[in-house]
């Protein structure tokens, strides 16, 4: 009995020795993540970069082009288990580096070198360039709309405008005096859009915005931006915070491409202008943007444009007696009594003009610069040659004086 009792004494012992849990690491509620499977992986790596600078301060580059959900549902994990586990879910490399996580996608050095062969054989030196040309003007709408002006009759930098009308006799005078040509007998004149602008500009109408150029080539895609970034900070369905970035101001997205027709070149451009900007709220940001498309057909050297595009400017105005409406409000209520603010409402359009210039080919370019430099040879040449002989028949003029006065 006694040797009973003491073998499973033994027995419990040997069980509870071999059954204890081993060790395991007690992480803190901060550096737990939940994560849901339907988030992209850029977003979930933003999130998991939050906690890597906080706890690690370690970045987080995303060098990855995968834009898929992650996959796999992540409940109460630990962030660099979840950052694993995503990495290796998703078939992506992890690399550690001081002071940063690269994320890479898991391709071959064999699919690297073929893309950039076939990159490189797109290209070559007689790939064509367009050259965008833009103004970026901004105008009273009432002003524009009395002047009359035409944008479908844009040629060779000139537009018509109707000035047949009795209000803006300035603007109306200055361009009559500085149009190209003129019809009296219906008010239409042909003036250059550079003049247009300015007389506009001088009269505190207008003003122009941006006047950016871009050289793209053939069938690829030019960016133009003037204005800035701002991020709002989101929270997702598992409540992790995470800044979403949105691009604001003027922004020019244009595709040129050059089609042969009938031995002419012509140049098929898909331009999309956005004119944003963003008003921070207590609760939500609101963004303010108008977005206008065009697909044209222009031959070398025309020009398109893009308008219809309006911003409302506010200015608090104050109207009343003056002196009095300005006085400071602790003398005795004066300004209320002799004054009152008023909103004032400016709508004005802006005008986007777009012109597209072929550029020659390098091959082409290098062939007028080696023209050009004989040119200058020649012409040096030519000039040596005349320095010379007139030389020559100084001294020889000289010498025939001395004989003279030596007999």
């Amino acid at each position: 009995m006694k040797k009973t009792l003491i073998f499973f004494i033994i027995f419990f012992l040997f069980l509870t020795l071999f059954s204890q849990p081993k060790y395991k690491q007690v992480y803190t509620k901060e550096e737990l993540i939940t994560i849901t499977r339907d988030i992209s992986i850029p977003e979930a790596l933003r999130t998991l970069e939050i906690m890597s600078q906080q706890f690690e301060g370690r970045k987080i580059i995303n060098m990855s082009t995968l834009t898929l959900p992650i996959g796999i549902p992540i409940k109460q994990l630990y962030w660099k288990d979840a950052l694993e586990l995503i990495i290796e879910f998703n078939d992506l490399i992890l690399e550690e580096q001081p002071g940063v996580y690269l994320i890479k996608d898991l391709v071959t050095e064999e699919i690297i070198e073929e893309e950039i062969i076939s990159e490189a054989e797109m290209i070559s030196p007689d790939t064509r360039q367009i050259r965008i040309s833009s103004i970026f003007f901004k105008a009273d709408k009432s002003l524009l709309n009395n002047i009359g002006i035409d944008w479908s009759t844009l040629y060779s930098g000139e537009v018509r405008a109707s000035l047949n009308f009795m209000g803006a006799s300035k603007v109306t005078d200055e361009l009559f005096t500085a149009a190209v040509t003129t019809t009296y007998e219906s008010g239409d004149v042909s003036i250059d859009i550079n003049t247009l602008f300015r007389i506009i500009e001088s009269n505190q109408m207008g003003t122009i915005i941006a006047n950016p150029t871009i050289t793209v080539l053939t069938g690829k895609k030019g960016y133009i931006q003037i204005g800035e970034d701002f991020s709002v900070k989101t929270v997702d369905e598992s409540g992790n915070v995470t800044d979403e970035f949105f691009t604001t101001g003027i922004i020019l997205d244009v595709t040129p491409t050059i089609l042969i027709n009938d031995n002419k070149e012509v140049i098929h451009l898909v331009s999309t202008v956005e004119k944003s900007s963003a008003t921070p709220g207590a609760i939500s940001t609101v963004i303010h943007k108008s977005l206008s498309s065009t697909e044209v057909i222009l031959f070398d050297g025309e020009e398109t444009v893009i308008g219809n595009i309006y911003t409302t400017d506010e200015t608090l105005a104050r109207s009343g007696i003056p002196i009095l409406k300005d006085l400071p409000w602790w003398f005795f209520g004066i300004r209320y009594l002799a004054g009152y603010n008023r909103v004032e409402k400016n709508v004005r359009e802006m005008i986007i003009i777009l012109k597209a210039k072929i550029i020659d080919s390098v091959e082409e370019r290098e062939k007028k610069d080696i023209s050009t430099k004989e040119m200058i040879k020649e012409i040096r040449d030519s000039n040596s040659e005349v320095n010379e002989m007139f030389n020559t028949e100084e001294k020889n003029t000289k010498k025939d004086i001395r004989n003279e006065n030596t007999d």
